[in-house]
Order: C-alpha cells, then structure tokens, then sequence
C-alpha cells in the first residue's frame, strides 16, 4: 500500500498540471482553466492519485544469495 496526499487531486488537470479551485466546477464536473481538459471529477481525481503513487519496482538480481529475496 502506498500512501498519496489527496491534496487538490481533484483540482489538478492531469494533461497540463494546471492547479485551480476554478477548474472543479461542481461536485462531478471538471473543466481546466488553463487548456480547457474536461471530464469527470471523480476520474481527474483518481487518475492522479494513480500518477502520484506510480514508483519504481526494485531491482533484484537472478542469482540466488546475491542480496536476492528466498521467494524470487
């Protein structure tokens, strides 16, 4: 599990990264100030919340005893 701050998800355009209290228009509709991206609010929200918690997976070696996880 990866924590993400929900801080202005759903205000944050995910095309230009534009944040605005202007862009949530109403509870469902989003619609960016900036570049004019629309769509859903729930879905901006949860696409950047999806883009905030995107990390990078370790690198693990294929020998075993090499600092490698038993389960691999």
């Amino acid at each position: 599990m990866i924590f993400v701050d929900p801080r202005n998800t759903s205000r944050t355009c995910p095309e230009c990264g534009c944040v605005d209290k202007a862009n949530r228009k109403s509870q469902s509709v989003f619609l960016c100030s900036a570049c004019n991206f629309s769509g859903n609010a729930d879905r901006v929200a949860a696409v950047n919340i999806a883009v905030r918690a995107e990390v990078n997976l370790p690198m693990v070696s294929n020998l075993r005893g090499q600092g490698q996880s038993p389960l691999l």
